[in-house]
């Protein structure tokens, strides 16, 4: 029997990595895989850790699992550093795989459950999980801490 609170396991796109827990994952139907979330796409889940090895202990980057919760309860997300969030405030899907306190036209990720917070720079950041062979995405400090979500009222379009 499955139990609900176990993640549920899926392949990346090649090429690319997750580095770990918090990420949000969207679906890429083109590829039938998960990839890290862009801004305007809409979320599946959020990643229970980092994406499969390989044997040497590199990342894998063909076809490489990542495990994640699927939406539907308050799960912790990774935000975008310096983000401001309040009690109740609408959170959104962001680029990177990050959560976002800006609108703009980001879908909906559900709403901030915690005490007024504001994401600080991860000081071993991550930033970079969308790697491919030609180099690495975002900053430095693009990567903050894990917010509590609620995704019950995520966006599905």
């Amino acid at each position: 029997m499955v139990n609900f609170a176990d993640p549920i396991d899926a392949v990346m796109i090649d090429d690319k990595i997750c580095k770990g827990p918090g990420k949000i994952l969207t679906f890429d139907s083109t590829n039938n895989k998960v990839d890290l979330s862009a801004a305007t796409e809409v979320a599946l889940g959020i990643s229970a850790g980092e994406s499969e090895r390989a044997a040497g202990g590199s990342m894998d980057i063909t076809a490489a699992t990542v495990s994640f919760y699927p939406l539907g309860g308050v799960l912790m997300v990774q935000s975008k550093a310096g983000d401001g969030y309040t009690t109740g405030c609408t959170v959104y899907v962001g680029a990177d795989g990050l959560a976002t306190s800006t609108a703009g036209s980001n879908k909906k990720l559900g709403l901030y459950v915690g005490k007024a917070h504001t994401a600080p720079a991860l000081v071993d950041s991550g930033a970079g999980d969308g790697l491919t062979n030609a180099g690495v995405t975002g900053t430095a400090t693009t990567e903050g801490g894990m917010i509590p979500v609620m995704t019950a009222g995520a966006a599905i379009a």
